[in-house]
């Protein structure tokens, strides 16, 4: 069976929507969510307790911690998300994959090529807009429209469940 050839441009859209895509849909077996959620509680509770009992001079930090989370959060991580990008190695250059039943060979333009075993692949999650190959907590990703065709995807889809630790298709959600 030949190669899965997969090719595409590695610009900072394209950075911004791997992250997107590995906080949403890959990042389930991180911390991230758990915070959320217990910020979350905690703004809600400090609310609740300033109507019960009026507002006093330590409830600043819950009105802080709120305009923090709804209002800069999101902006300061795609500030953060863009910094890094902009020093990264692979800033604009065409990022390749050769895949096989065997092995993984990934080549960024003007760097040596690297190739790992399926053995190493943790994790790959199907996305509504590709594919995060996982290799411990790092990951490769690999957008839908950097497969040759829909049937590449497919069999690229294929192939990860078949050889990956754990396959997860989230492409419906």
């Amino acid at each position: 069976m030949s190669a899965i050839e997969v090719s595409y441009h590695w610009s900072e859209q394209e950075y911004l929507e791997a992250a997107d895509q590995h906080g949403r849909f890959g990042g389930g077996d991180s911390k991230d969510k758990i915070v959320a959620v217990v910020v979350g509680v905690l703004i809600v509770l400090s609310l609740y307790m300033m109507m019960q009992r009026g507002f006093q001079p330590a409830d600043s930090m819950a009105f802080v911690l709120a305009v923090y989370w709804f209002g800069f959060r999101k902006r300061m991580h795609k500030n953060l998300l863009r910094r890094r990008f902009n020093s990264s190695d692979q800033k604009d250059k065409e990022i390749s994959l050769s895949i096989t039943d065997e092995q993984i060979n990934a080549q960024t333009e003007g760097q040596s090529e690297g190739a790992f075993d399926w053995s190493s692949v943790t994790k790959v999650v199907r996305t509504g807009s590709g594919f995060l190959m996982y290799r411990g907590a790092n990951y490769l990703w690999l957008p839908n429209k950097a497969f040759a065709s829909d049937e590449e995807s497919t069999r690229f889809a294929a192939l990860s469940e078949r050889k990956a630790a754990k396959f997860v298709d989230k492409s419906g959600a």
